[in-house]
């Protein structure tokens, strides 16, 4: 279980970890991020062992190689929608022969090129998460070619998205089979497949139904619903 980050805090990264959360997603799509922000909240992330992915905003080779080399366990890619987009995506996050992410091994990955250890993973074809979302209508009529993406670790289905692109409403039949059709694929593949839920009593039913992993809410929604039920509890009358 995961959450999405907004927050440029490092307080907030450490909180998420006391809460209990197993990994993070740093949010570069949605959320006003500065690379020095990201940088900061991946060496936090990194120093209490709380595993943190990074969203970029999207298929651009930059954001990937910085956040990456500033040692990010993983990178969610946005709007995948084919497999020449998925190869593209993930090539950008292994180094040749099998990628063309560049090479910048005195970065925090690589140790600071002082660290033997961090050196040999910085090369590994396995040493980080590659996520791609799905979340276009396009992207789930080719679901099964883009689950051949060589090096792939996860889908990643944002139902949001999902269902505006399909003109209807999340709660519409047809947006729930195309999602389900989606998971039931990468289950088939043996691919893992996660989902985002607004509560954890959602996130329980998701993982029940077979998801790998589950993002609940986010930091401001957290934040925002525990301060709602505060000020309700407190404003009620007997």
């Amino acid at each position: 279980m995961g959450t999405f980050v907004k927050i440029p805090a490092i307080q907030t990264v450490e909180i998420l970890k006391l809460a209990g959360f197993d990994f993070i997603i740093i949010d570069g799509e949605h959320a006003p991020l500065s690379m020095h922000d990201l940088d900061v909240m991946i060496m936090a992330a990194r120093a209490i062992e709380l595993p943190p992915i990074v969203r970029v905003p999207d298929h651009g080779y930059a954001d990937v190689q910085r956040v990456l080399d500033a040692g990010a366990a993983g990178v969610m890619v946005p709007h995948v929608s084919d497999l020449d987009e998925a190869r593209r995506v993930i090539a950008q996050m292994i180094h040749p022969p099998f990628g063309t992410r560049g090479a910048g091994g005195g970065m925090r990955a690589g140790g600071w090129g002082l660290d033997p250890v961090a050196a040999s993973r910085y090369t590994a074809v396995d040493d980080v998460w590659r996520i791609l979302m799905i979340e276009e209508q396009r992207a789930v009529e080719r679901v099964e070619e883009i689950l051949s993406a060589e090096n792939l670790s996860a889908l990643f289905i944002g139902p949001s998205d999902l269902s505006m692109s399909m003109g209807l409403a999340r709660s519409d039949a047809k947006v729930n089979a195309a999602i389900a059709r989606v998971r039931d694929a990468a289950k088939a593949r043996g691919v893992r497949v996660g989902t985002v839920a607004p509560t954890g009593k959602q996130g329980r039913q998701l993982v029940e139904e077979g998801y790998d992993f589950v993002l609940v809410s986010n930091d401001t929604g957290l934040l925002g619903a525990a301060g709602r039920e505060a000020v309700s509890a407190t404003n009620s009358t007997a």
